[in-house]
């Protein structure tokens, strides 16, 4: 119900009084969308941009990654990552001086930065055990992962392929962020999430030159 149509008679037929209810209505619709949809603003999932952000600062951890990418410095042909001599003043690698860093920082985009967002939460509440460690890959990995004790000081992560970028790799096995008891061992192995390889009489596998192979992450 509209607040024109609760004008009473007398009114009803004057457009300054319809113009104003109006205006009144469409102040108060915004003013209630807004609050209605506040609570996702600030939802991991939902969240993008400065909110994203927001969420970042609370868990403590920073959308800005240092040292994480390669500086352009100049270097000569074949050289990994090396850039050649400036055209016209544009362009070309920095010189390097010892002692200068040879890394630069990375901020992140929306996807990867919801990722570290959600490791880190998940280190803040772990307690340790196994089924402390499920539950926080489930939320990492949306039911993707799974966990399998050693019972050697060791557990063994199971995670989906298409479950795995690039950034996700460097981070998993570079800045260790995802939970694990301290001073336990943990080996990452990515499986093939649709065709994998597996021996005669394994539910859903298949043979040589079709399945693929899981591996060490």
């Amino acid at each position: 119900m509209s607040y024109p149509s609760l004008l009473i008679w007398q009114y009803r037929g004057k457009p300054k009084a319809r113009a104003t209810a109006q205006l009144i209505d469409h102040y108060f619709t915004d003013t209630w969308r807004g609050l209605a949809d506040l609570p996702n603003a600030l939802h991991i999932e939902a969240a993008t941009g400065k909110n994203l952000d927001l969420v970042g600062q609370h868990v403590g951890q920073s959308r800005i990654l240092k040292g994480l990418a390669p500086r352009s410095l100049f270097g000569f042909e074949r050289a990994p990552g090396a850039q050649g001599l400036s055209n016209m003043g544009s362009g070309g690698g920095k010189w390097y001086r010892k002692g200068d860093v040879i890394t630069d920082s990375v901020v992140l985009d929306d996807d990867d930065f919801r990722f570290l967002i959600k490791c880190r939460i998940a280190k803040n509440h772990m307690t340790g055990t196994i089924p402390d460690i499920t539950h926080a890959l489930d939320f990492i990995f949306g039911g993707q992962a799974s966990v399998y004790d050693q019972y050697d000081m060791s557990f063994t992560v199971t995670i989906r392929s298409d479950q795995i970028t690039t950034f996700k790799r460097y981070a998993i096995q570079t800045l260790d962020i995802l939970p694990r008891p301290a001073g336990v061992n943990v080996n990452y192995v990515v499986l093939a999430n649709i065709i994998a390889f597996g021996f005669a009489n394994s539910p859903g596998a298949f043979a040589f030159n079709h399945g693929k192979f899981a591996r060490y992450l």
